[in-house]
Order: structure tokens, then sequence, then C-alpha cells
């Protein structure tokens, strides 16, 4: 009865308590909440003395192995001590898995066991090139990886550079869930036909394969890849483009940004329907390649779609009648090719297309003059051949 009394006397110290009771409980369930977020946290990476000399980073889930003290030997072991901490989980998936400057020389088919990743970097390991790499050495990750990266070491010219035979490209055949399929600093000469049109990669979005030495592109490499939207393929050795070249099965809307910067591209080894089965609206990059003009036949159907568009900076790019058909049109091109400069340092917009003809009939006259004085020499050369042969006989005798 008293207890009654003084709360309803005091209503404030009843809620005062109330509000005590309730701070308790919410430290209470915190606390609880925080134990078992801590619990789980460091339940996702193992003891480091069990991956040393690698690494574990419990927020990211990342497994770092760094350094020359990780070699074929030691990589093994680490993967061999992983197995039994990933036995208690329901998927043995290593969210992210790094190699960078390791002494390691091969990935082998059984190197990681019954483990899978989502995310592969190998980055500047000197002696592991992309032939080293087994081709079925992420198999179990067939269901699980979506980034595939490899960066050799761009200025060790110690450092030989296998050529590939196109196996890089199976090792993620038929991968669906592969989102950035990215490659740098090593030897590809060649990617091969169907590289990616073997089975659809539908996840892809992002292909890059800078600085591989690629001389050669085959049909349908890209076939399959309905929803890439960067190919990147600057600082190669590209100097042909067939009908087939950039072939696609599907269409899409989606702008793809094909990055073609310095390689060794000339309008004559362009075929006329390199750009006719795109599918889509493109942004085509092509500074620093050995293009002199753009062909009607070639790069029209290409602009077809008003959404796609050219850069061609530092280019040796001659402007002359053979580009008569953008002035046709210059208001829906000219916002849509960009660094189109002339060798006089003008850009083609200042042109007329009376000027244009007259820049031809200069390059014309120009070129006939010089094989009419190569015809004249032609004869002049072969007398003085006969004169020094004749002196040479008489000093002989």
């Amino acid at each position: 009865m008293d207890f009654y009394i003084s709360f309803t006397k005091s209503p404030f110290y009843f809620l005062a308590t109330l509000l005590g009771l309730m701070l308790l409980l919410f430290c209470l369930s915190s606390r609880a909440d925080y134990y078992h977020l801590q619990s789980s946290y460091f339940m996702k990476c193992p003891e480091e003395v069990d991956i040393e000399p690698c690494k574990c980073n419990n927020s990211s889930e990342a497994i770092d192995c760094y350094g020359m003290m990780v070699n074929d030997c030691t990589i093994r072991e680490v993967f061999a001590r992983l197995m039994p901490f990933y036995e208690s989980f329901q998927e043995k998936i290593i969210k992210s898995l790094k190699l960078y400057k390791t002494d390691v020389t091969h990935l082998s088919q059984d190197i990681l066991g019954d483990l899978a990743v989502e995310s592969l970097d190998v980055n500047g390991n000197q002696n592991l090139s992309l032939t080293k790499i087994d081709r079925a050495t992420l198999i179990k990750s067939k269901d699980t990886l979506k980034h595939f990266k490899y960066s050799g070491l761009s200025q060790a010219s110690w450092v030989i550079k296998h050529p590939n035979d196109g196996s890089i490209f199976e090792i993620v055949d038929g991968f669906t869930q592969l989102n950035s399929f990215w490659i740098s600093d090593a030897s590809i000469p060649k990617v091969q036909r169907s590289a990616f049109g073997r089975c659809e990669l539908s996840s892809l979005s992002s292909l890059k394969l800078q600085r591989c030495e690629i001389e050669e592109i085959g049909d349908y490499a890209f076939y399959r890849l309905p929803n890439l939207t960067t190919l990147d393929l600057r600082d190669n050795l590209i100097n042909k483009l067939t009908n087939n070249t950039f072939a696609f099965e599907k269409a899409s809307e989606d702008i793809l940004y094909i990055d073609l910067r310095g390689n060794l591209l000339q309008v004559a080894h362009i075929e006329k329907g390199a750009f006719t089965k795109l599918n889509r609206p493109v942004r085509l990059n092509l500074d620093y390649n050995l293009i002199e003009y753009l062909d009607e036949d070639v790069f029209s159907p290409l602009l077809y779609n008003p959404r796609s568009s050219i850069i061609v900076s530092k280019n040796p790019i001659k402007c002359d009648c053979r580009m008569q058909w953008l002035k046709k049109n210059d208001y829906n091109y000219i916002d849509r090719i960009h660094g189109l400069i002339c060798d006089q340092a003008t850009e083609i917009w200042y042109f007329t297309p009376a000027d244009l003809e007259n820049e031809c009939n200069k390059t014309f006259k120009t070129e006939k003059l010089a094989i009419s004085v190569g015809n004249c020499l032609i004869p002049i050369l072969f007398h003085v051949k006969l004169i020094a042969y004749f002196i040479l006989a008489l000093f002989q005798m």
C-alpha cells in the first residue's frame, strides 16, 4: 500500500525508475549483440599463426600473401591449414585472395583444394606467368568467382613474359558470376577466335587486356558477352580489325566503351564491316594510332547510332576529300567525333568542302610527282650501276 501511494504521490519518480529499467535492458541487449558480433567477426579469419606468412583481414575477409617469403611450398601449406578452418562453414569460400610480389612459380590444379574464391588478384609476381596458371586451378570457383585480375611487372626487363596460348581464357569459360576480367603487362600474342564466345558470360561487364603485346584478335572473340560495357585493349600491337572482330550475338542499349589507344591501326587494315555487328551504341577511342583519315564505309555504320562517338586524337590525320562525307552532315558529327585535328593543327570543321578538295589535289599531285621522279631515277640508277661495274672490272684487270 505504501509502495502504491509513494508512486502515486511521486509520478516523476515512477518515470525515472521506468526509464532506468529501460536503459538497463538496452545496455544488456547491446552488450549481448556486441559479443555476438565480436564472435562472428573473429570467425571470419583463422588464427594468424595458421596462415603465416599470409595475412587475413577480418573486415574484408581478404587473404593477402605478400613478399618473397611466400613461395610454392609455403602457399601450399597455407591452404592445407585453411581447410580445417573452413570445414565449419557451410560454404568454403574465400572472399578475396591476393598474391602480391611473391616467389610463387605455379598455381597448380590442386593448390586450392576444395576452396573456392570470389576474387583473385595476382599482382607483380616475377616468376608466375600466365602459362603457369593451370586451366583447372579455379574449377571449384566456377559458381563463385566474380573478379579475376593478373598484373605482370611492366618495367622489369629481366622478367621473361612467356607467351600465352589462349588457355587463360579457358580458365574462366562458363563462369557465369564473373563480373570483371583484367590482365595487364603479360604476353598474349593472339586473342583466339571465340575466346569469350563458347559460353555466354552474362555478368561480365568489364574486360581489360592492357599492355599484353596483342597483335591479333580472332573473329567473334567477344561474341557472347551481352552486358559488356568496357573493353580495354590499350597499348598493344593490334594492327587489324576484321568484319567479325567486334561481332556481338545479342543487342544492347548500354553504351560499350572500346579503348584501342596506343595500337598500330591504319584505315587500310580495318575492314569495311568492322563496326557493323556491334548491335549497341559505342564510344570508340582510337588515340595514338596511325589513322590518316576516317573512311566513310568503315565509320559511318558506327555513327549511324546517335549515341555513338569516336575519339581520334594524336593521329596523323590528313584533312582532304576522303572526309568530305563528314562535312555534308557536320551538324550530326561535330559533337560526336573528337580530336579530329588535321596536320595543319586545325580541326576539320573549319574547312569547307572546297578546301578539302584542294587538299586532295595537292596530295595527289605530290604523290604523282614522287612517282614520276621515282620512275625517272630508275633508269639513271641502272646506268650508274653499269658504269660502276665497268670501272670495277677495269681495276680488276
